[in-house]
């Protein structure tokens, strides 16, 4: 939602301000006490990168966005002693020592160069850069150096007994030039392939040259001058006839809008500091850039962000920004405490007086002029002056001149109106005085009807209709519609709004006032600024809050702005410009743009205190002690971006610094577990405002950003082994905008006990070694049913046998009857026949017990054994038929012993009661397949019906049968079938495996 839609602008701006004080550039100083390891900068450099490089007495100090590292001779540099700083095509840095010669850093490391390898001289005084070669000069002599194969070449010094001292280089008309102090100048020219230095004057006591243009300024004692360039080179007396300036330059310096500054130290006198060359004139800028030393002897200049560095003998580096965002101008003495605009003139409340500019002319009003008017009100009046006991906010008629204070300055109907503490005067735009009110309220504003409202603390409201007659209404503190301990207020259209500290926000509308406390429209108390915002209002609470509010039709709160996006608690002022409002605090100036906010502060050189604010056109102008500052709001509510890239400086893993050689073009790195505790610094391209940025990174896309730092880098302790891909957000303050760029991929590898080759091998191992213990107690549970199967089986084999090895007592005693008769009736044949039977059937008895299977000749052997004996007790009346399947071979099949013998001993006991007629008993074998042979045992006895008990299904012998073949493995539903019929007979079917 936008604030508002457009805003008119003031047609007067404040250019008569710029006209009467002097303007100071924000400037900052850096000495050994702070950043620096020495207070004397000999040497400066703003690189490619727009990196600065300080060359001091005790070391070179590189400045990366306001964040110092420092380079010592244990880091590798040739001495500390720097006296000269270039940069090569190649991008590496030359340092030239006094005393040990050239070092050369490639950005990781340190090479030297001294006369062991072929330089002219170690002490080093000055260093230009100039295609594939760097000129070297030194305190006696020449070197050139590629910069390529760094093959040192050396000139001839020139035949004088004074040492060939070099102050500088200059390059003109694609030629090289040599400034030496005493020896003149030469250049250098290419005779027969080889370079030759050729003398082109015998000028001495050269300092340092500049060529601007077709001119040359040229420094030596106490004096400068300056030369075309075609009479400097010429033949003729080349004394200068004019001599500039009173002081000794030591380094030149050209901005991009043209402006020359020179760096001066007089040596043996006092003249010195920095200079502007303006023409022949020579204009000091030392108190504009407040440089107060008098001994500067380098210079360097940022074009990127128009900043001037100076480097100084005595009092370390000054850093100017020469085109600020915000100016300061000085009014020494005078704190500017506000500023009001008619439609023709423009005033400056401050604190010697009102000044009011119309055109083009100023009147100033003093504070003993405004003590005066009051005084002569007083004195003549006929008015009853307002009194405590009146429930007024009583002046004190003594207070002084030199004792006045100002609360605030208003304008209306173009007059200006200020309140103070010897009361409320309406001035008009020539300075003159339109009209004194002895009232003192610390607050005034007016009706939409033009009614001057007086508020009062703890004394209730005035409304004034007349005031010629001293004519208004009182409103009494006690009603709570009244306003009290007002702070702020706002005149817009037929509306008045105040502010209380305490009881929130009242409004003047249709001669009446009104709380939205006590009426329940807002419940906000504490409130402290006011401002419009277009159609809307602004409304700063006590505690740094904003709220953008609607108050045309009905209340309503559009939007809060919360103190912690805006720097600071403590607001000063609110402002609105061309749909953005301007919040001033303690900590400085935002600008909330489309949801962007951006910080204006001490950095940019907006310094403390804020007294009071206009917004003049595209101007803000802000009242401050000693003067006031002007910012230009339409270059900076419009800015370009500032960061575009992020590199990597330095990687700390568990606090060992990774090599730079091995972080060179790597966009990923891999780290094992133990190395998970990894420091990451970086640095933003090369940024104006560095203090300005912050910092959230995140290590994957699905990660939340973690909280803002000040800090260019991240802390990573303890990292689980994992892949992350570093991000880091830049948020930029200066501008409002935000950078996102991925900084780093890296890997921290886990142990071999937890990489999935490890993990595989152990879950096979532990596999393979749960599968063996599995396999083992298969075995012995195998082994352990075997045996306890084998048992069973044993037992039950034995049960069997002695099942098979008992003969039936009933049979044996029917068995020896018979015999006994036979013997009886001398029948001997019949009983040594059956004799003969008996004994045979208990000898195939022993024998079949023992074994598991017989043939089945010897079972048909057994049976008909059997059934011999037992027909005989029968006296043979009982037919039996023994039928065998020719496919059977009964040498070869096999079955269980004795599974027959109990079935057919059942005929013979249970199914042929005497009363049977040609009883007849049949055996049949059948093949009914290669594996299946089927054993048939019928009978035409009595037999028995369905569904009642028999004695052949509670035979002790059938039982015993079925839990032998059950053990044998077969189905004993399947293998053994009996089917009967009353008075039919009985079948049993026996289906056994071959």
């Amino acid at each position: 939602m936008p604030f508002c839609k457009t805003t008119s602008l003031f047609l007067l701006v404040f250019l008569w301000l710029n006209l009467a004080f002097s303007q100071n550039f924000p400037s900052k100083n850096y000495n050994a006490a702070t950043e620096l390891p020495n207070n004397t900068v000999r040497a400066l450099l703003v690189d490619s990168d727009n990196i600065l490089w300080i060359g001091t007495d005790n070391g070179v100090v590189k400045k990366e966005n306001d964040v110092f590292k420092y380079f010592f001779e244990e880091d590798g540099l040739a001495l500390n002693s720097c006296w000269a700083i270039a940069e090569d095509k190649n991008r590496n840095l030359w340092f030239g020592s006094y005393g040990e010669g050239l070092s050369i850093y490639d950005g990781t490391k340190f090479r030297v160069i001294s006369e062991n390898e072929g330089l002219v001289h170690n002490e080093i005084t000055s260093l230009f850069s100039n295609r594939d070669e760097m000129f070297v000069g030194t305190s006696d002599g020449v070197s050139v150096v590629n910069i390529h194969t760094l093959k040192v070449q050396t000139f001839n010094i020139p035949e004088k007994d004074e040492l060939f001292r070099v102050q500088e280089f200059f390059e003109y008309e694609d030629q090289v030039y040599v400034v030496s102090y005493r020896s003149g100048i030469f250049k250098f020219e290419n005779r027969e392939n080889q370079k030759k230095l050729v003398r082109v004057n015998d000028q001495e006591y050269l300092y340092s040259v500049f060529l601007e243009k077709d001119s040359i300024y040229s420094s030596r004692k106490g004096f400068f001058s300056k030369t075309s360039i075609k009479d400097y080179f010429g033949e003729k007396d080349n004394t200068p006839s004019k001599k500039l300036g009173h002081s000794i330059i030591w380094d030149y310096i050209k901005t991009r809008n043209g402006k020359i500054y020179a760096a001066a130290w007089g040596i043996y006198d006092a003249n010195g500091g920095i200079y502007e060359i303006a023409g022949d004139s020579l204009i000091s800028r030392a108190e504009d850039f407040n440089i107060p030393s008098k001994e500067v002897i380098s210079l360097a200049y940022d074009a990127n962000f128009e900043k001037l560095y100076a480097g100084t003998r005595d009092a370390g580096l000054f850093e100017i920004k020469l085109n600020p965002q915000i100016k300061f101008h000085r009014t020494e003495g005078k704190n500017i405490l506000g500023f009001a605009n008619t439609e023709n003139s423009s005033a400056v409340l401050h604190s010697d007086g009102i000044s009011i500019k119309s055109n083009n002319e100023e009147q100033k009003t003093s504070l003993e002029q405004l003590k005066k008017w009051q005084e002569k009100y007083v004195l003549n009046t006929r008015i009853a002056l307002p009194k405590h006991e009146d429930s007024f906010y009583e002046l004190d008629y003594t207070t002084r001149a030199k004792d006045i204070q100002f609360y605030d300055i208003k304008t209306h109907k173009n007059r200006y109106w200020v309140n103070s503490n010897i009361g409320i005067f309406a001035i008009k735009e020539n300075g003159k005085l339109h009209r004194y009110l002895p009232l003192h309220s610390e607050e005034i504003n007016f009706t939409g009807n033009g009614d001057l409202i007086e508020t009062h603390p703890y004394g209730g409201v005035r409304v004034y209709n007349d005031l010629d007659f001293f004519k208004y209404t009182h409103f009494l503190q006690d009603d709570a519609r009244t306003p009290t301990m007002v702070v702020n207020s706002l005149q817009k259209a037929q509306k008045t709004y105040f502010l209380s500290v305490f009881s929130g926000l009242y409004i003047w509308e249709d001669q009446k006032f009104s709380s939205y406390l006590e009426k329940e429209t807002w419940k906000e108390k504490k409130l402290r600024h006011i401002t419009p915002l277009g159609k809307d209002l602004a409304i700063s609470t006590e505690f740094g809050d904003i709220f953008i509010v609607n108050d045309d039709s009905a209340f309503e709160v559009l939007k809060k702005i919360p103190r912690a996006k805006i720097a600071g608690n403590t607001i000063s002022f609110l402002k609105e410009y061309d749909c953005s409002l301007l919040i001033g605090t303690e900590k400085g100036l935002t600008l909330v743009k489309d949801e962007r906010f951006i910080l204006l502060n001490e950095e940019q050189g907006l310094k403390q205190p804020l007294l009071g604010a206009k917004v003049e056109g595209d101007q803000l102008v802000i009242g401050s002690k000693d003067g006031y500052y002007s910012v230009d709001l339409k270059a900076i509510s419009n800015p370009k971006p500032l960061v575009n890239q992020l590199e990597i400086k330095e990687v700390y893993i568990n606090n060992n610094e990774f090599a730079s050689e091995e972080l060179a073009g790597k966009k990923d790195i891999d780290l094992a577990y133990d190395q998970n505790t990894v420091l990451l610094k970086f640095s933003t391209n090369a940024h104006p405002y560095p203090h300005k940025l912050a910092y959230q990174y995140r290590l994957n896309n699905s990660d939340n950003w973690s909280l803002p730092s000040s800090d260019p880098q991240i802390f990573l302790p303890f990292l689980p082994s994992k892949n992350y891909k570093v991000d880091v957000r830049v948020l930029d303050k200066s501008t409002g905008l935000n950078y996102t760029q991925s900084l780093l991929s890296m890997s921290v590898l886990p142990p071999f006990w937890k990489t999935w080759w490890f993990l595989l091998l152990l879950f096979s191992s532990i596999s393979m070694l749960i599968f063996s213990i599995y396999k083992f107690q298969i075995r012995q549970t195998r082994n352990f049913e075997m045996q306890k199967s084998l048992i069973h089986k044993r037992f039950e084999e034995t049960k069997m046998e002695a099942l098979l090895a008992q003969m039936n007592p009933h049979f044996i005693f029917n068995a020896m009857n018979s015999i006994q008769n036979y013997i009886l009736d001398s029948d001997i044949d019949n009983a040594t026949v059956f004799l003969g039977d008996f004994a045979k059937l208990i000898r195939l008895n022993l024998d079949h017990c023992t074994k598991p299977s017989i043939l089945l000749i010897e079972e048909i052997e057994y049976l008909q054994s059997y059934i011999r004996i037992e027909n005989t007790r029968f006296n043979n009346a009982i037919r039996v038929i023994m039928d065998i399947d020719p496919a059977i071979d009964i040498y070869e099949v096999e079955i269980p012993t004795m599974i027959l013998q109990t079935f057919v001993e059942n005929v013979f006991v249970h199914a042929f009661p005497g009363n049977i007629k040609n009883p007849e008993l049949k055996v049949s074998f059948k093949l009914l397949n290669e594996e299946l042979l089927q054993c048939k045992i019928e009978d035409n006895g009595i037999g028995f019906s369905p569904g009642t008990t028999s004695k052949l299904h509670n035979s002790k012998g059938v039982r015993l049968l079925q839990e032998r073949l059950a053990l044998l493995g077969y189905n004993v539903d399947e293998a053994i079938q009996i089917n009967s019929t009353k008075n039919k007979g009985t079948t049993v079917i026996i289906t056994l495996e071959v």
